[in-house]
Order: C-alpha cells, then structure tokens, then sequence
C-alpha cells in the first residue's frame, strides 16, 4: 500500500493517522511513517476490508 493509499483509507474512514497507530497497536511515529514514506508493515488487508464493509472499527478493536 502506497502512502497515497494508505492517507487516502484513512480519510474515508475517517481515522486520523493517530487513531489508526492505536487501532492497529503500533506507535504514532509507525503511522506516520506508512503515511508519508510507505514503510512495510502496513495493515493492508485490514484497511481493505474495512474499506469495503466487511469488517468495522469495533471488530478489530474486539480482536485485540
């Protein structure tokens, strides 16, 4: 997932890069960096599902 990409998840679900660090339980400086350099590590299949419905918030939060 491209930075692009992941701003982009974000926005549509109305995450902030802080609110994503603490949903996928990694630290703000991680977010920021999958937001501005594109580092690994990227929850991706997370985003995409959620993206398209098939999993919200509330269900990772409950899988932690």
């Amino acid at each position: 997932m491209t930075p692009t990409q992941y701003r982009t998840a974000l926005a549509k679900l109305e995450l902030s890069q802080v609110g994503a660090a603490r949903l996928f339980g990694v630290g703000e400086r991680t977010s920021r960096r999958w937001a501005e350099e594109g580092v690994s590590g990227v929850p991706e299949i997370l985003l995409r599902l959620m993206l398209a419905g098939k999993i919200t918030v509330k269900d990772v939060e409950r899988a932690q």
